[in-house]
């Protein structure tokens, strides 16, 4: 009998219990297949070597399907090795000759082109893939992006972002034997002694400056064959006949490129931030008895201590510099070489011309910090100024408050004794039945409709209105001031065109500017608060006049 029930058991309830642990543990891992996907690093978590996990099984490309299937271990370890191969990064190469290329690379390809620089570096610098940062609208409650992966592109569901490419790369000038690694502003460059590549070369801003490098390679290169003779000709290792550069090597002219960038940019920056904290200003003077205005002043804070956050990265790097020959030293790539290959090291005074250049970016940095600190300033006085109106306008009103509470008092002790007394007068009413009903039926209703208009003043829609107005308005602020690179990249558009910029041109070079930088979507509302700003003569364009302290930047003396 027991052997009996011992068959049954085994014959029908175990492939039952084993068939509700496949669901149960199905349900399980299809209510954890809600994480972001990167095409570069994809989520795995830890599990063992007999388990399964639920991903397509196309290893070609990612697919929301409503079925997941199970796969092994091995299968999804190998899909894991596809994906990372899969991420590329655009690169723009120059090279002396100003030569400029651009191409898909690999981080495996990029340091076989860089043996010097290790994977550390490369990842400090937080690089973004052409196909990380498009948004596409959220579905069921959740962000989409779209993700390319073997040349299709699909969905994937998202939950947070902020966690990895909301990252801000720090500023760095890292010497690596051959090669310097360099981060400063929104630039991310590795530099030999005869080439150097531009990472994140997919964002406009890049491509202007790869084209304006490229330009005074190739300016510098024909200005010194020009002036060159047959006794500093060389060749390269291709046999191509190549001029020394007249006053610095390229390593150090790619150097000061990106530096004197670097501050061109965060000086237009500057001077986009004057007019907006400007009128930000005049608005809150306008309603200075308001709390709005302070606010109002708030989203503008955040922007310019972010700001100088990142100027303060690149001073600190500069002075880290300065304090380490050694380093500066690493930097005289070219000088270096040529030294190695007699078997002498670098003279230590060589680092003059190096420790020269650095301190004058540093000052520009400094300059630019304090210019910085200047408006910060402003805006925190105008704060203390709103919060000083705003407590005096308080205590008048307490104090008004107190002279009517006196009066009132006083008012209620002759109105006490006279209703004590009586008012014992003829009205000719004192025969009628009905005047004490009228009198106590008005009276009544005048309080009611006195105490309804007030309570629709304090809490009606008009009051709901104007508050749901200026949080619309601050939002509008804050989000036309969450990406300045935008900004700065639709100026920079405008000074090197040399036309006036319409509201329409203005929106599309806001868009190109915020396509690849991570961004929240463009609004009208602030492209309409940025123009508006920025169009001193109200006539529907922006002018380089507008801006009597932007400079226009032009290359042909360099």
């Amino acid at each position: 009998m027991a052997s009996i029930t011992r068959q049954r058991i085994k014959k029908h309830l175990v492939p039952q219990i084993l068939k509700r642990c496949q669901q149960q543990q199905q349900r399980r891992y299809n209510h954890s297949m809600s994480f972001r996907l990167h095409t570069s690093r994809p989520i795995i978590p830890s599990i063992s070597s007999s388990s399964h996990f639920l991903l397509p099984t196309s290893s070609s490309s990612f697919t929301t399907s409503t079925k997941p299937q199970l796969l092994p271990l091995p299968q999804l370890q190998n899909q894991k090795k596809t994906h990372r191969n899969l991420a590329k990064y655009t690169v723009s190469k120059i090279n002396s000759r100003g030569e400029l290329k651009y191409t898909e690379m690999t981080l495996s390809e990029i340091l076989k082109d860089s043996p010097s620089i290790h994977i550390r570096d490369l990842f400090a610098l937080n690089l973004t893939s052409q196909c990380e940062v498009p948004f596409l609208p959220s579905v069921g409650g959740k962000e989409k992006e779209s993700v390319t992966v073997g040349g299709e592109k699909t969905d994937v569901a998202l939950f947070s972002r902020k966690s990895s490419l909301s990252k801000r790369a720090g500023s760095v000038i890292l010497p690596r034997g051959e090669e310097v690694v360099m981060s400063i502003g929104t630039v991310r460059a590795v530099i030999g002694k005869d080439s150097a590549f531009l990472l994140d070369a997919h964002k406009p801003s890049i491509k202007v400056l790869a084209e304006e490098l490229s330009e005074i390679f190739t300016y510098k290169m024909k200005e010194a064959l020009e002036n060159s003779t047959g006794q500093n000709l060389t060749l390269d290792t291709q046999y191509n006949v190549r001029a020394t550069y007249m006053t610095e090597p390229f390593e150090l002219v790619f150097i000061e490129e990106i530096l004197r960038d670097a501050c061109d940019t965060f000086n237009r920056r500057i001077r986009l931030y004057e007019p907006i904290v400007d009128s930000l200003l005049d608005r809150v003077s306008n309603e200075v008895f308001s709390e709005s205005g302070v606010h109002r002043l708030v989203p503008i804070k955040d922007s310019l201590q972010e700001f100088e956050m990142t100027v303060k990265q690149g001073l600190d790097c500069l002075k880290h510099l300065l304090d380490n020959d050694e380093d500066m030293l690493g930097l005289l790539l070219t000088e270096g070489a040529a030294a190695r290959s007699k078997g002498q090291n670098l003279q230590l005074k060589k680092h003059e011309s190096v420790e020269l250049l650095l301190e004058e970016y540093a000052r520009q940095f400094n300059g630019i910090l304090q210019e910085i600190h200047y408006l910060l300033q402003r805006v925190q006085s105008k704060q203390e100024l709103v919060a000083l109106s705003l407590d005096g306008y308080r205590n008048r009103m307490i104090r008004m408050n107190l002279y009517m509470s006196i009066a009132a008092v006083g008012l209620a002790t002759s109105t006490t004794v006279a209703g004590y007394f009586g008012m014992n007068l003829v009205s000719g009413m004192e025969e009628s039945g009905v005047a004490f009903q009228y009198v106590i039926v008005s009276t009544t209703l005048a309080s009611l409709g006195i105490f309804g208009g007030s309570l629709s003043y304090i809490s009606g829609s008009r009051m709901k209105k104007r508050a749901m107005g200026r949080l619309e308005e601050i939002e509008a602020i804050k989000g036309a001031l969450s990406d300045m690179n935008a900004l700065d990249y639709a100026a920079k558009s405008m000074i090197q065109n040399e036309t006036p910029m319409c509201r329409t041109d203005f929106k599309q070079k806001l868009l190109e500017g915020r396509k690849y930088n991570n961004a929240r979507q463009l609004k009208d509302d602030e492209v309409d608060l940025l123009f508006d700003v920025l169009d001193k003569n109200m006539d529907g364009n922006i002018y380089m006049e507008d801006f009597s302290a932007i400079e226009q930047f032009t290359y042909e003396d360099i």
